[in-house]
């Protein structure tokens, strides 16, 4: 409010505030718009703000690939600035200055697998050394490596990665014996996480055989499974399927590599119970084994039984399957059909 000559104590306060409010703002935007056009480690240190000068001094390390400059900041800061510099520049040396541990670990791991030097690794405390020579085993393909993780389970799932990655890319079945035949499930899902993650993926066929299996919680079947299966499957040679466990897994790997060869029929009767059996994923599992049905048995009726979206996945796999572009005309969606048409 305003008195007689003016503004009231209270007024004056606030004006002030207010100016010295906008003074600040005004200094921090004048950080950033210094940082990437010339400023120095004195302009970074004149900032008023706190965080807007460790803003600038991180910018600068970033801009400069310089980590030293990020010894000008406190240590939670510093830290932060390290990281991102020793990633700019791939350097696991600069990860050394980082002091807490965990966020040490993280940069050793990424800096190794982007250089491919594992040697690095052995300046990350567990279990990040074992993750970064995991991780750069993966990405150079090289089983030797896995053996230096000190996690046993880490270099199991690490050289089975690496044999399912070899035996799809190259359709050589020996590669499948290297995989683990453990029956741990959260090892099994790990490992074909990662392996499918490769450019050289299983095919359709494969991965819905599979997803029938995932489905089955009572169904036991290891990642050598899924190696041999998807093998089995991509070369069209049953005789792979030998080496499966026996049970489910076996049964579904002979189907998808004889399907079209020998004109085999899957005991779909005996899938759809179990599936029923399943719980929680029951109504999913239907629809894996039903679309199996439809394409092996080329009943597309069965097809409209499907939920949305894998109604038209069936008719397409129909198409694809037989070489018959009538079963296009039943896809509702415009750009798949035409999409079928011209793929099948």
């Amino acid at each position: 409010m305003r008195g007689e000559g003016g503004w009231t104590e209270d007024g004056k306060r606030l004006k002030v505030y207010a100016s010295a409010t906008l003074l600040l703002v005004g200094v921090a935007l004048l950080s950033f718009i210094l940082v990437p056009q010339g400023a120095s480690q004195g302009a970074c240190g004149r900032l008023v703000i706190q965080s807007s000068r460790y803003a600038c001094y991180t910018s600068l390390a970033l801009a400069q690939t310089n980590a030293s400059l990020c010894g000008y900041e406190p240590s939670t800061f510093a830290d932060s600035c390290y990281l991102q510099v020793a990633e700019k520049g791939n350097s696991t040396d600069t990860c050394g200055s980082i002091g807490n541990l965990s966020l040490r670990g993280e940069c050793v791991t990424s800096t190794a697998e982007a250089s491919g030097n594992y040697s690095a690794c052995t300046g990350a405390q567990e279990p990040y050394a074992s993750r970064c020579f995991t991780g750069v085993a993966v990405r150079l393909e090289n089983a030797s490596i896995c053996g230096l993780a000190t996690n046993s389970t880490a270099a199991l799932e690490c050289g089975s990665i690496i044999s399912i990655r070899k035996a799809v890319s190259t359709g050589v079945g020996s590669f499948c014996a290297n995989v683990t035949n453990s029956h741990d499930r959260n090892v099994t899902a790990y490992i074909i996480g990662n392996a499918s993650s490769s450019q050289q993926a299983p095919s359709l066929e494969s991965g819905s055989a599979l997803s029938i299996l995932a489905f089955m919680p009572n169904v036991t079947y290891t990642a050598r499974d899924y190696c041999y299966i998807s093998l089995a499957t991509s070369n069209a040679n049953p005789n792979l399927c030998l080496n499966v466990s026996a049970g489910e897994a076996a049964t579904l790997c002979d189907e998808q590599a004889g399907r079209l060869v020998h004109n085999t029929t899957s005991n779909f009767t005996t899938l759809l119970n179990a599936c029923e059996a399943s719980g929680t994923y029951s109504s999913e599992c239907v629809n894996y084994v039903t679309l199996r049905q439809a394409v092996e048995t080329r009943n597309a009726t069965l097809c409209a039984s499907l939920t949305a979206g894998l109604d038209n996945q069936c008719y397409a796999l129909l198409a694809s399957a037989y070489n018959d572009t009538s079963y296009c005309g039943s896809i509702s969606n415009a750009s798949i059909e035409q999409a079928c048409i011209s793929g099948s």
